[in-house]
């Protein structure tokens, strides 16, 4: 009697295959007294995976003593024949509207103790597109693909294609009503959705952690009419996991809007940074503020908590809509201020983020100075309107307090001195002495040189038009007679 055993590689079982190799192994045993081999019926052995790595080993039985075996026979290792992964699925969402987004096109290995190369199909346009020699186990996928398929080199002709059709399906078909729930005192996570339009073939619900690289991602599939999954896993309190779900068909596939989801919400590490905006309007201030990362927030945001301080003022703080990203500040004081914020998750408060330092004007100043220049205005017309309604009031006072000559509707041109004649001094006469005599001749005199005109102060505003003209004061003589004129003669 003889017994074997064949021992895989991968401890984790997998369900049987409809097409598995057949293993027959030969055992040969010996008689010492006769020393020739005695060949035996061989045995078969079922139900083996393809590309996967065994190991066999035989002893023998005696056929009257039945508790006598033999030893061991030494280990026969072999592996079956490659074949197609029948887990593939793609990283990232084709259907969404993120321009210039990588996907990838991940499958899951079909052993641990087998090294395969993959050969990979991609449809583009209706042309076929085959990278040969791709390693295990994700590829990036072509822009406007339509289908791809995974296959392994040297696979068996009767393996079928692991192939997945990557046409985006209308948006009803896609699932709806994500809920994603932790679970009491375990650390795996229940996903719940409702089934969109259509009979999909199958719903894969996807999971990943933010900051993880595409190929680090998780999948389970569920069977048509199971609208709930129970991700395995140690989900990490304060991680945000981002969870989707997928409804797959033959002809397509769409996904539902991914959910971010913390097992354990936790308050934040860190606050938004600010930065200052244009003024509007000009002297008040507006700033903004940045996202804080996931991986930082640790939850679900709640609200956000603006503080100011001025000088040595205390500080005050006013709460902020999450949704809000910018804000304005009209009654912050004059003068140095600083400005911080905090974020907050229902767990509690986080530490807040970097100062933003501003230097405000004194606003106040422009209305404190207008009453005032409002105030004179109004002093100045009051004193028009009263010096137009009562002109003759206030002579009494005029001529108590100015001169004379200021408040005389016609001056006297006495007090001015344009009117003065322009005198020159005169040098005196010498006493008469003693001349010599000298003969003089009689010379045709010149003519009268007309007397240069008056300055231009006896000629110029107020004095030129109530002054008398200098030949009323008398100060130039009649005209001279010319010499030309006929002396009158007796008649």
């Amino acid at each position: 009697m003889r017994e074997t055993r064949a021992a895989p590689c991968r401890p984790r079982p997998r369900p049987k295959l409809a097409l598995l190799p057949l293993l027959v192994l030969l055992f040969h045993g010996t008689r010492p007294q006769e020393q020739k081999s005695k060949p035996l019926n061989p045995v078969e052995i079922q139900g083996l995976e393809l590309a996967t790595g065994y190991e066999v080993s035989g002893r023998c039985r005696m056929e009257k003593e039945e508790d006598l075996w033999g030893e061991w026979s030494p280990i026969l290792s072999f592996q079956t024949l490659p074949s197609a992964p029948k887990d593939v699925w793609i990283s990232g969402n084709p259907c969404g509207t993120q321009g210039g987004q990588k996907f990838l096109l991940l499958w899951k290995a079909p052993g641990h103790c087998v090294q395969l190369s993959y050969r990979v199909w991609f449809q583009v346009k209706g042309q076929e597109l085959i990278l040969e020699e791709t390693p295990c186990c994700s590829s990036f996928i072509p822009t406007q693909v339509e289908w791809a398929a995974v296959s392994a080199v040297n696979a068996t002709s009767w393996d079928p294609l692991s192939n997945l059709s990557l046409v985006c399906l209308g948006p009803g078909s896609a699932p709806h009503g994500v809920v994603v729930s932790s679970i009491a005192g375990n650390t795996e996570l229940l996903v719940t959705w409702q089934q969109g339009s259509g009979e999909p073939q199958e719903h894969v619900v996807d999971w990943a952690q933010d900051g993880d690289p595409l190929e680090d991602l998780n999948w389970v599939r569920l069977p048509p009419g199971k609208l709930s999954a129970l991700l395995p896993g140690n989900f990490e309190g304060g991680v945000p996991y981002r969870i989707t779900v997928t409804a797959v068909s033959p002809g397509g596939l769409y996904s539902a809007p991914s959910v971010w989801w913390f097992r354990e919400e936790l308050a934040p590490l860190a606050g938004p940074v600010l930065w200052r905006l244009q003024d509007a309007p000009p002297g008040t201030p507006a700033i903004a503020w940045g996202v804080v990362p996931r991986h930082q927030l640790r939850g679900h945001l709640t609200h956000y908590t603006l503080c100011a301080q001025s000088g040595t003022r205390p500080s005050v703080c006013m709460n902020v809509s999450g949704n809000t990203q910018n804000i304005t500040l009209p009654n912050l004081p004059w003068g140095p201020c600083e400005l911080w914020m905090t974020a907050s998750t229902i767990a509690g408060q986080g530490p807040p983020g970097p100062s933003l330092r501003l230097h405000l004007p004194d606003n106040t100043l422009k209305l404190k100075i207008l009453p005032g220049v409002i105030c004179l205005w109004g002093l100045l017309l009051i004193g028009c309107g009263v010096r137009l309604a009562t002109p003759g009031r206030c002579l009494h006072l005029w001529h108590k307090v100015l001169p004379r000559w200021v408040w005389e509707k016609v001056p006297d041109p006495a007090n001015s001195n344009s009117s003065q004649p322009h005198m020159e001094e005169v040098p005196q006469a010498q006493p008469p002495r003693d001349l010599p005599i000298l003969e003089v001749e009689d010379i045709e005199p010149l003519p009268v040189m007309e007397p240069p005109q008056a300055s231009s102060q006896l000629d110029s505003g107020y004095e030129k038009h109530f002054l008398p003209t200098p030949e009323e004061l008398g100060l130039l003589g009649p005209p001279r007679r010319s010499h030309f004129w006929p002396e009158p003669t007796s008649g």
